[in-house]
This record gives structure tokens, sequence and C-alpha cells, in this order.
């Protein structure tokens, strides 16, 4: 069955009130966003404030038993999430300066049983992610230096049956992971100018059953990637100023059991 595709949505908002705002989003201003998922599982967060020291992190938490679950950079910090490792996958990663050097060794991974699930551009280095166990059929990828063409590129990648799976803004590049027989149903893709614009869209689309997938801030607007699936997980977000604050945040969730399940960061 053709999954239901729903168009891409972009509004410029380009006046607001920023006392109303700063109130209840603190939008005027930097910040950490975490979206959260009731689960089952216990996660931890750390930081470094350099790509080595996250690599040695990185590997640390893997000797212990636990893969990445997701990772932003921003503000000169290199923040990760991690749950227990699956024992039917296997998790590996990465680092290149240029996205023409991913391009070169994919096909390769791809081979071996790999997908990607997670992508960051941080300090001028991709950190590409790759897992097996995904469950998925295929993949592919698209990048695209303007976002309009970005979109077309989405838009053409959804009519062809893949499911977007992350994306990511760098090296002057809007960058779209692409995946067959995912959990998804059916997705959409919202842009805002302000975090105010970006957090009502939230909630109408929470309302209208999708949840949150990826969310990214890229030249100045609000990408929200939504999806639906065959249930609804229990979703919310929080924002903080501060990797610190940021931190108090995740260990409140994790209290009432709620996971990290996308992090994103900008003004």
């Amino acid at each position: 069955m053709q999954k239901k595709r729903l168009s891409i949505l972009v509004l410029l908002v380009m006046t607001v009130s920023a006392m109303a705002i700063d109130a209840k989003y603190n939008a005027s201003r930097y910040k950490y966003i975490g979206v959260f998922e009731k689960v089952d599982k216990i996660e931890t967060i750390k930081s470094t404030m350099d790509l080595k020291n996250f690599r040695k992190v990185i590997r640390k938490q893997w000797q212990t038993g636990h893969d990445l679950v997701e990772m932003k950079y921003g503000n000169g910090h290199w923040l990760g999430v991690f749950g227990k490792s699956n024992p039917k996958s296997h998790q590996t990663y990465v680092v290149a300066s240029r996205w023409e050097a991913i391009d070169k060794i994919v096909d390769q991974y791809w081979k071996e049983g790999y997908f990607i699930t997670n992508i960051e551009h941080g300090l001028a280095n991709w950190v590409v992610f790759f897992e097996k166990g995904t469950g998925y059929g295929s993949q592919a990828y698209e990048a695209r230096a303007k976002r309009d063409d970005f979109i077309r590129a989405v838009n053409a990648r959804w009519e062809a049956g893949y499911d977007m799976v992350d994306f990511e803004y760098g090296e002057g590049h809007y960058v779209g992971i692409f995946a067959k027989h995912t959990v998804y149903r059916t997705q959409a893709l919202g842009v805002r100018s302000t975090w105010y614009a970006a957090a009502k869209m939230i909630d109408s689309y929470w309302k209208e059953g999708y949840d949150i997938t990826n969310i990214e801030y890229t030249l100045g607007r609000w990408m929200v990637l939504f999806s639906k699936m065959a249930h609804q997980p229990q979703q919310g977000f929080e924002t903080a100023p501060t990797v610190e604050d940021f931190k108090k945040v995740f260990a409140k969730r994790q209290q009432t059991g709620y996971g990290v399940v996308d992090l994103a960061e900008g003004w």
C-alpha cells in the first residue's frame, strides 16, 4: 500500500512579541532542546568540549555495554545520550571532514549489513553512526545546498517509498538519510522561522497523532520532521540554556520514565 505523505509546510513568521515568547519558550535565547518519550530504559548523558574526548567517551560507553542513542554539537560542546546496547545489533561510526569521504565508504558499510542511524556535523567534522540489526530494507541519502532543493528531494524519496530517519545541516549542505521498512507509516516536514512558531506547530501535529522524529536549526529556520507510527508514544520536549542545565532537565525526565529520542540546539 502506498504511504500517504503530507506536503511540506513552510511558514515564515516575521513579527512576534519577544516578551510573550520568552515567557513561555525562551525563544530569543540560545537553547538546547531535548525531545523525550515514555520509555522503559535507563539512559546516561555525557558531554565534552572537543571531539577527541567525545570519542573516548563513546569507546568507554561501548566497553560498558552502552550504545549512542543521540548526539548533538552546539555552543562548544559535544553532547551524547547513551542506552543499553541491543545484543542483536552492532554499532560503529566514522569521522570525516568532508561529506564526500562518507560517500566513498558508505556502499561498503551497506554491503556489510550496516545502516546509517545518526549523523551530526560540528567543528568542521561529520560524525556518522552505522548499526546492524536496524530492520531496514534499503537505504539512501540526499545532499543539497539549497533548502528548497532539499525539500524537493525529500518529497521525491517519500514518493519512492522511503522514510527519512535523520537529517543534518553542515558544510553548506542539507543532508537527509532515508530508509525503507521503518516503523513509520507517514511523515511530514515543517519549517518555521522562530522557536515559538515551531513549538506551536509541534503541539498541532501531536494532536493529529504525529510524533517528533527529528528537529534541526538550519540557517535561521527550525525544521521539524514528524512521523506517524502504529502507536503514538507519549512525548514532550524541554529547553535549557546550557549543557549543565540540560543535564538537570534530563535527570528529572529520567526519574519520570522518559528517555531522549532527539537533541537539537539553536536560537
